[in-house]
């Protein structure tokens, strides 16, 4: 049996439609049930009304879409054959008579008689009105213009429509119209690139073509497939982002070629990729956080890991960064010095290969105790996310040496304090013992640099040896004597010449203490082409050769015999070697050439290579047993603990933008960013000071771009804005030629162009069109062409306003700079000084905002940019009111001798 309207219509094949879901539709629901007299108390009441139907007469044609369905905001307005009258604050529904309007008529006009009827009745007009102002407020997609039209203009409606009209919402429905209108157009757009895509990825010729590319050539074959498209309607994937920002960071002039023949990314969609990860200098707690995420996931062996820290030199510059509202070029820990250094503490996997840089400072001359604090800052967060920090490893700074020894002292006096036995050296950070290495490239370089200018002297089998460096030149003498056909055709004069080394290269060093080294020695004494002392190098050079080997192991099969090159084992013969060496290493002394007067003297000096050498292998043994017995290791690979995946890092970092030696601060946080993006995603150098690594990142940025997660702001420190008695008593005027009113007249045009446009009143406030201020306005006019006023002319008041944020900037600046909220401390005090001639209701504080801002801005950058040319010697800074600049003026006194050499 059909079921009846809720009206009490019979039926007669009309299509019946469900009351509106109460889940979904809550207020279009109560607005049905209202309209049909029910009432809603209990949970029985929305079950019984969910189930009733009102059958389609009672609907407008703007109530129905083009499927001739209610669309999601239709509510019952025409025939209502029932007045309403007002019980038990429900509506109860008696018979009346109304006429059905035509099929023409809007819903503003149903809702109009719908009011009137109600007028009529004894019903409470607030219920009706209820309904149909939820009808008017919410149907706007089916209103049409003109009606809303006649609304706004207070067309004649009854006294009841004041109430419900349709003015005070006239404009958030256009909007909502547009944004409906878009995002249809969007729907349609998307569905069709996403038929095209489909269409094509499971098109068999396609397939056939790329699946055998690698992975990057897929994305670049799929960035192409965008090329018919204008290049505002491109769209491309974060992975196809990464990869042009891989393209982009190692050659921007490249990128720019590439960027004419194929679909790219533009070069300021890889800046803003780059500017949307916000990472500051210290210890990211978002990044840790991520990083403890993913290695919860691993098993107690693969959490080990080596802690690397090192220093790559910078170029000391200054720049403001308006997003962060901070002048960057600074030390981390001393804002008053200029950053020359950047310490990178990473991480390395010893089981499994990852590395992963954990934190970064910018220094000037560190000190001891400064990188002490920093250590165990990093250990202290590194063990909280989850890693087993095994040992550390760096090289043989000065600064590195005393850390280290510091930490281990304090830790042997907490032991004996506590009763512990002390066995080896180590040191403890929170409760955990970490055992320090150096590296050994760099130990066996510092060695050869060493044995340059000074013998050494070994006990081997109860013998005293002499080395001298002029035994190795006379080795590649005889050996280049014997024709083109050399014995030792890899030893060239950057080896053997002192004035042609270089001594920073692990290479040079490695192949003069080499296995062909001793043979070739060994080879030509016997044959009487060298003399017998000689001889003496064979066996250090064979020992110091074997040595190295045995703490660069990086397979675990043994290549070509060199069995020393095999992994470590418990039972493996690395362990015996060490025992051995260790005995010759601590015989070993320098001697150093002393001229006194006519007299020739020799004086024994220590080496810190040769005794960290020894101290390294101690924690290798010590690492070693650890490994076997506690973690289960059957073998190890000690290229792990080495310096190489830092100094692959630098490599790459320098290699960003063709070849840059030694890059600025903001040079090297893009770079550090870009290379975590890319999981380090650039060729090994073939120039490189270390071997190639094959290390991926534990955690790389990408949950920055696809979380939009921000790294918290870096403390800013005092927020009481430094003022002196030049700011607020007098300024300090700079001499003035003309180039203030030109600057201002760029500031201005800048404003007009952005802000003011064709405001008349905004711009007679600002400019001088009768040349009233022709006497400053000189240089303007002498730059102009063609003698037509193309640039803008300040009136005498805005050029007052112009100087007065000048010279409250450079007050700023000269004394105590404030390196975080710069130019908010410096606009705050703007505001409450400097006196605006705009008085444009409009456009006032827009421009009082603009013009402070941007002048601000280029002030500070031209601040900045003087700094930079006196640190790089281009001009000399003479005068003492400005302290920044005569620290760099000193700075630059300082190191000049250094660059002169470069």
């Amino acid at each position: 049996m059909p079921k009846l309207c809720a009206f009490g219509c019979v039926p007669s094949g009309i299509p019946m439609h469900r009351f509106p879901n109460a889940n979904k539709c809550l207020e279009r629901f109560k607005a049905w049930v209202k309209l049909v007299g029910g009432k809603l108390t209990t949970a029985s009441d929305y079950e019984h009304y969910q189930k009733k139907v009102i059958c389609d007469i009672h609907f407008t044609e703007q109530d129905r879409n083009r499927n001739k369905r209610l669309n999601a905001l239709a509510v019952p307005s025409l025939n209502l054959r029932e007045s309403a009258t007002k019980c038990d604050n429900s509506i109860i529904i008696q018979p009346a008579t109304l006429e059905a309007p035509n099929t023409e008529q809007s819903a503003g006009s149903s809702s109009n008689k719908l009011i009137e009827q109600s007028s009529t009745s004894n019903a409470s007009n607030t219920d009706i009105v209820f309904v149909s102002n939820m009808m008017q407020e919410h149907n706007y997609s089916t209103t049409s213009k003109s009606m809303r039209k006649s609304f706004e203009k207070g067309s004649k409606v009854s006294a009841s429509y004041d109430i419900i009209q349709m003015k005070p919402f006239s404009r958030k429905i256009k909007h909502l119209q547009t944004e409906i209108s878009c995002l249809r157009k969007k729907t349609k757009s998307f569905k069709a690139r996403l038929a095209s895509a489909t269409k094509l990825h499971n098109d068999v010729a396609f397939q056939h073509v790329i699946k055998n590319m690698r992975t990057p050539a897929q994305l670049f074959v799929h960035m192409q497939l965008q090329g018919m498209k204008k290049p505002k309607g491109r769209r491309f994937t974060l992975e196809e982002k990464i990869l042009a920002l891989s393209l982009y960071k190692k050659s921007p002039k490249g990128y720019s070629l590439l960027y004419k023949y194929f679909t790219l990314p533009s070069s300021k969609a890889m800046k803003r990729l780059l500017s949307s990860i916000k990472l500051c200098p210290g210890i990211n707690p978002i990044l840790l956080k991520k990083i403890k995420e993913t290695v919860l996931e691993k098993e107690i062996p693969d959490r080990l890991c080596s802690l690397i820290f090192d220093e790559m030199s910078l170029t000391p510059q200054i720049f403001f960064d308006k997003a962060k509202d901070k002048i960057e070029g600074f030390a981390t820990s001393k804002s008053t010095k200029f950053a020359d250094h950047a310490l990178v503490f990473m991480i390395k996997g010893l089981k499994q290969n990852f590395k992963q840089p954990v934190a970064y400072y910018f220094t000037s001359g560190l000190q001891k105790i400064e990188m002490k604090i920093l250590i165990k800052s990093v250990v202290t967060e590194l063990l909280k996310s989850g890693l087993i920090i095994l040992n550390t490893v760096c090289d043989q700074g000065p600064v590195n040496v005393s850390a280290i020894t510091e930490l281990i002292s304090d830790t042997r006096q907490s032991f004996i304090k506590e009763g512990k036995e002390w066995r080896h050296d180590m040191f403890s950070v929170n409760g955990h013992e970490i055992i320090p290495l150096y590296d050994v490239p760099h130990l066996i370089k510092g060695i050869r640099n060493n044995l340059i200018t000074k013998n050494m002297i070994y006990n081997y089998k109860n013998e005293s040896r002499l080395v001298k460096w002029d035994y190795y030149q006379q080795v590649y003498a005889a050996d280049k004597a014997r024709g083109e056909l050399r014995l030792l055709n890899k030893i060239t004069e950057e080896h053997i010449n002192p004035e042609k080394i270089n001594k920073m290269r692990v290479k040079s060093a490695t192949q003069i203490f080499s296995h062909s080294m001793a043979v070739v020695t060994d080879h030509l004494v016997a044959r009487g082409h060298l003399p017998a002392e000689c001889n003496n190098l064979v066996d250090i050079t064979l020992l110091i050769d074997k040595i190295f080997d045995s703490l660069n192991v990086s397979t675990f099969n043994i290549p070509n015999g060199k069995i020393y090159k095999g992994a470590i084992r418990k039972n493996s013969p690395h362990h015996e070697l060490w025992m051995k060496a260790k005995v010759t290493l601590k015989s070993i002394k320098f001697l150093q050439k002393k001229v006194s007067g006519n007299k020739i003297r020799l004086v024994e000096t220590s080496v810190p290579s040769v005794t960290n050498l020894i101290k390294t292998i101690n924690g290798m043994e010590a690492i070693c047993k650890i490994l076997f017995e506690k973690y289960g290791y059957d073998a190890v690979l000690s290229r792990n603990f080495n310096q190489d995946p830092v100094e692959n890092f630098f490599g790459n970092i320098r290699s960003y933008g063709a070849r840059n030696n030694s890059p600025n601060t903001m040079s090297f946080e893009g770079a550090f960013k870009a290379l975590l993006l890319n999981n380090y995603n650039l060729p090994h150098s073939k120039r490189a000071n270390c071997e190639e690594d094959v290390n991926e990142c534990l955690q790389s940025l990408h949950f920055f771009l696809k979380q939009n997660k921000d790294a918290p702001v870096a403390s800013t420190g005092d927020n009481n804005i430094p003022l002196n008695e030049n700011l607020i008593n007098d300024f300090v005027l700079e001499p003035d030629v003309g180039q203030r009113n030109y600057v201002c007249g760029w500031v201005l045009t800048k404003c007009l162009k952005n802000i003011v446009k064709s405001c008349k009143s905004c711009r007679n406030s600002m400019l001088d069109f009768k040349n009233k201020n022709e006497i400053n306005n000189t240089f303007i006019k002498a730059k102009e062409y063609e003698k037509k006023k193309w640039l803008c002319y300040p009136n005498e008041a805005m050029q007052n306003c112009f100087h007065d944020i000048q010279n409250i900037t450079n007050s700023f600046l000269k004394k105590d700079v404030p390196i975080n909220n710069t130019k908010r401390n410096i606009k705050t005090v703007t505001n409450l000084l400097v006196n605006f001639p705009i008085f444009c209701s409009k456009h006032g504080e827009r421009c009082k905002e603009y013009i402070t801002d941007i002048s601000i801005c280029l002030i500070i950058n031209s601040w900045c940019r003087s700094i930079n040319r006196i640190l790089s010697g281009k001009i000399t800074y003479k005068e003492s009111d400005d302290d920044t600049k005569i620290a760099a003026q000193i700075y630059y006194n300082k190191h000049k001798k250094y660059k002169n050499k470069k």
